[in-house]
């Protein structure tokens, strides 16, 4: 892992330390989830944007990292950055032996840096504590991943805690470095449907005395400028930060704000001063500053992205593109060579084309991939000898008649060609783990049925070969490239002064020229666009853009500079995008198995293939990415337990929601809400004086039954049902405010009403269970080889159990163990529960679990059954859970620890068993769900399910814990009662 030495003068200690996202860590460990936030906390909404538009799973996951942040920092320390900072640190020396307060002191040896920040900020011990800086949290999230819309959804989130006096109240500022960027954000800030009370309104930054003068109240004002802008003294276009200090009072949202300056180290000094009595949220994809690391609440970086299927696969072709004008080398290769690498992208285009263009013709899927583009980005643009120019110089070659001869229809060059293609070397930068040989993720078979015919057509829309022409439009950016044998033109040309350089195409190579005087904008509709099939430009267009469509990038003399790894980074960013049906999710199908007939028409269209002009550059530039995200851990894979599984089904109950007719006792099981007095009777005030209609807009405009809804929703606020639908807390010191409260309700009626659950079986475990595969490890790297091999092993038969040591002392902290009867081996348990914590994921170390599993152990061989089996689940990682309403009548689900599966001949027992007993808050709500699944007035439900009849169970297991006698029936205390349990429900009447 990366290491950072301690450089400050007032350390005496000189070591180094890995650095890991530790806010995120310190929020796992010591923040409640989300779920388990005080009301006025998680009554927000955290997953719509717009009426079309709602947040991905991750950047809901995001979100709920943020506001379990902001509740420790804000609801528990109450905003002392000095105390927060002290908890912070202790946690990172204790838990990961990481001395923060010297390895982030600012010192005077960091000069300018420290000069700035102490004018603001008190030193002692000749340096500035971080904790001075402790008010921040970042993002870090990859290119492609919406970071715009998390911003505008944590500004309505600011500004709503603001209202309901959470937080304290200040000022928003956004700060990014490009107008372009601005530009964006205004057209997402005015997309979105916002919850807070006022009228949010967009200010550029130096219109902040004006707006402060006229104190609208009705407004939020919300302001924004480009990072790079903002100064130490006044200019044409830069500001001085001190003539908007606001005391302090900010909260500022950066957006890639330390990119663009060569100053950006100073300007990141000036944004912690304004927001030095706020707070600081940082967003990037590209962070590299330990501070930006350390203060990471959230990561999702491009390693994370393409994992959990977001993004496109990578390969990386592991030979020189030596086509660029100004390449070392590049003299040594003719221009034929030069031309066969380029037909050899050209090749692999085609292919891709044809696999798009078969998958939609499978109309049964309600799949439409994307038409695959080509990307060439060069150096040069507007010089006689650019990369740009000597990349269409070869495109004309390769098309003409006589480049169709030399190559295309030349049998022994085209099918060696596709022969190189598919037996050359490349990377898996993010997968090379992956125990498969899928190298090229296509049908080499199918790929060698390509013929010159399918690279005219696919990849120049044309029957025969001809002379390139260009088509010109009233865009001053762009032209395209036709040719003169067809109707529709394939390539584009981005670049910033377009005229000029096609005034010197067609001048060098005496081009036709077709002008088109409508207004023509191929780049910004290229996915309308789908038979311009290359892309060529420079760094002029890949910020901002958003296309699903790349399938190849071919980087042509982009050098090796910081700016050049960013430009790298951002550009395989926005071509990992991918969205498989119109308006679906934008996750690859590969990771759904239902898709795994058509995965060689699937994988190859969710895969980028990138070349460089230095094979090398690429591989290291994504080498950084992974150390960086190598700072989260290792991981390892555990092994499904296939011998002991052998040929039985294993069925997993699952919940599934269905629409039922009008339930006219619905009002009969509402739960009564917990609500503050002001925000019930502001509540009651708007439903009663709110017409059915705007009720309707508010509320419902998205509902089926809105006019019975509607009647429910004033029938609760009736007066006289005060008592009978509401608990009025008095203790409580703020509220929600009327509209969250009345959105509950409505929540709840809509969770409840027309609705009801019903079970299904799957026998598709590993849809289900998959937390084994990815078992994160945070150790040194011998002892993360050391439990790897221990593991192998293991599951090899050699050995039975390891003990190892993973602390920095000798002493036995984890045990590795085979367990017959376990879904997967080995099963990892803690036998140093505080030394183990927080460096490997998902393994057993609660006491209780793990006293139950001793206790299986040694009764394993009492279950009078055919065949068993049981599997740890972990909690929201495997797919397995039981709805239920909590005390607010909300939606919840419980995760029970642990499955088991019995047969006995065709009858067939899924037992729950959940250990923690004592920590249930809902347990009897939670018994509540599951009876409603599973029973008929308390009788288990008999399920029909192929040839077997099966019963689901559920165990509370608690040797202490007393149970009203309703539910008596749901805790046992010992493994003995568990199979007492287990047989007589074999012994008995089905």
């Amino acid at each position: 892992m990366p290491r950072v030495s301690n450089k400050t003068k007032s350390s005496k200690n000189t070591s180094s330390m890995e650095i890991i996202p530790l806010l995120r860590e310190f929020v796992d460990t010591n923040a409640p989830d989300f779920e388990n936030l005080p009301a006025e906390w998680k009554e927000i909404d955290i997953h719509s944007f717009s009426n079309e538009k709602s947040l991905w799973e991750f950047q809901v996951e995001a979100i709920k990292y943020a506001i379990r942040a902001l509740y420790y920092y804000y609801g528990i320390k109450n905003g002392d950055k000095y105390a927060f900072w002290e908890e912070l640190r202790n946690f990172s020396l204790q838990d990961f032996n990481m001395d923060l307060e010297n390895a982030l002191m600012i010192s005077p040896s960091d000069g300018d840096i420290f000069s700035i920040l102490s004018k603001f900020f008190y030193s002692y011990d000749e340096g500035i504590s971080f904790g001075n800086f402790s008010n921040r949290m970042s993002f870090w999230m990859a290119t492609g991943s919406g970071k715009t819309l998390l911003i505008v959804k944590l500004i309505d989130i600011l500004a709503t805690y603001m209202e309901r006096g959470l937080i304290p109240k200040r000022d928003i500022l956004f700060l990014t470095y490009r107008d372009d960027l601005i530009e964006q954000f205004k057209k997402h800030f005015e997309e979105y449907r916002f919850n807070t009370s006022k009228k949010p309104y967009l200010f550029e930054l130096k219109q902040f005395g004006d707006v402060k003068e006229k104190g609208d109240f009705l407004l939020l004002p919300v302001f924004y400028y480009r990072s790079n802008n903002i100064k130490d003294r006044q200019g044409d276009k830069t500001i001085d930060f001190k003539d908007y200090d606001n005391n302090g009072n900010w909260y500022i949202i950066l957006d890639e704000a330390h990119k663009g300056d060569k100053e950006s180290s100073k300007s990141q000094q000036y944004f912690s001063i304004l927001s030095r009595n706020g707070f600081l949220f940082n967003f990037s994809a590209t962070f590299t500053d330990i501070r930006d690391i350390l203060t990471t609440v959230y990561e999702f970086n491009l390693r994370s992205y393409i994992r959990e299927g977001y993004g496109k696969v990578l390969r990386i072709f592991q030979e020189n593109l030596n086509i660029g004008a100004k390449v070392k080398k590049s003299e040594d290769f003719t221009s034929k060579e030069k031309e066969l690498i380029i037909l050899k992208i050209l090749l692999l285009l085609a292919y891709l084309k044809k696999k798009a263009k078969e998958i939609r013709e499978h109309t049964e899927l309600s799949v439409e991939y994307h038409s695959p583009l080509a990307v060439f980005l060069g150096n040069s643009v507007n010089v006689d000898d650019s990369d740009v120019k000597l990349i269409f110089e070869k495109l004309k070659q390769i098309s003409s008649i006589e480049g169709f001869e030399k190559y295309l229809d030349n049998k022994e060059v085209f099918e060696k060609l596709k022969q190189e293609l598919l037996s050359s070397p490349v990377s898996r930068p993010f997968d090379e783990n992956e125990e498969d040989d899928d190298n090229l993720r296509l049908s080499k078979e199918e790929f060698l049925l390509i013929t010159p015919g399918d690279v005219l057509r696919e990849v120049f829309n044309a029957e025969t070969p001809g002379d390139i022409e260009i088509i010109t439009s009233n865009s001053d950016k762009e032209f395209a490239l036709k040719l003169m044998t067809s109707d529709k033109p394939f390539a584009l040309i981005k670049v910033g002064d377009a005229k000029k350089l096609a005034d010197m195409l067609i001048e060098e190579f005496n081009l036709k020229v077709q002008e088109r005087f409508e207004k023509v904008d191929y780049f910004s509709n290229l996915d309308e666009y789908e038979h311009i099939n290359i892309l060529i430009g420079s760094r002029a267009f890949y910020e901002g853009w958003d296309s699903n469509r790349p399938n190849i990038i071919a980087f042509v003399n982009i050098g090796t500079g910081d700016e050049a790894k960013k430009f790298v980074l951002q550009s395989i960013g926005r071509g990992l995008r991918i969205q498989p049906t119109k308006s679906g999710d934008r996750r690859r199908l590969e990771t759904d198995k239902r898709f795994r007939r058509y995965w060689n028409l699937i994988k190859p269209l969710e895969t980028l293939y990138i070349w460089g002009t230095k094979k090398d550059i690429i591989g290291k530039i994504l080498e950084n990415v992974k150390i960086v995200s190598d700072f989260s851990g290792k991981e390892i894979t555990l092994r499904k337990n296939e011998k002991r599984i052998g040929n039985n089904k294993l069925l997993i109950p699952v919940a599934r929601k269905i629409e039922v007719e009008f339930d006219k006792h619905f009002l009969e099981r509402f739960n009564p809400l917990s609500a503050y007095e002001r925000d019930y009777l502001d509540a009651k005030s708007v439903v009663e004086n709110t017409s059915d209609e705007m009720l309707y807009f508010m509320f419902f405009y998205r509902s089926k039954y809105a006019s019975v809804k509607i009647q429910l929703l004033r029938e609760i606020f009736n007066e006289s049902n005060k008592n009978k639908f509401f608990v009025i807390d008095h203790s409580r010191k703020t509220g929600i405010g009327w509209y969250y409260t009345i959105q509950r309700l409505v929540k709840a009626i809509e969770n409840n009403y027309g609705y009801k659950y019903t079970t299904l079986f799957s026998d598709d475990d590993e849809e289900h269970i998959n937390h084994y595969k990815r078992i994160l490890i945070r150790l040194p790297e011998d002892k993360v080889q050391h439990v790897r091999e221990a593991v192998d092993e293991i599951y090899g038969g050699k050995k039975g159990r390891e003990f190892l040591s993973v602390g920095e002392s000798s002493g036995i902290d984890l045990l590795i163990e085979f367990f017959e009867e376990h879904y997967y081996v080995p099963v990892l348990e803690a036998l140093n529960r505080e030394v183990v914590r927080n460096k490997i994921a998902d393994l057993i170390k609660e006491p209780s679990e793990i006293e139950f599993l001793n206790e299986l152990r040694s009764a394993s061989n009492k279950f009078e059954v055919d065949w068993w089996l049981f599997s740890k689940l972990v909690e929201r990682k495997d797919n397995i859970y039981i709805p239920y309403l909590d005390k607010d009548d909300q939606e919840a689900r419980f995760y029970p620890d642990f499955i088991f599966w019995f047969k006995k001949g065709n009858r067939y027992l899924v037992v729950f068993v959940d250990p923690k007993g004592t920590e249930h808050v809902d347990a009897e709500r939670k018994i509540d769900g599951f009876e409603e699944l599973f029973t008929d007035n308390g009788v288990p439900k008999k399920f029909h399910v192929e040839n077997y009849e099966v019963k689901v169970r559920l165990f509370l297991y608690n040797k202490e814990r007393e149970s009203s006698k309703k539910y008596s029936q749901y805790w046992i205390r010992s493994i003995n009662a568990l199979v007492e349990q287990v047989n007589s429900e074999f012994t008995n009447e089905w």
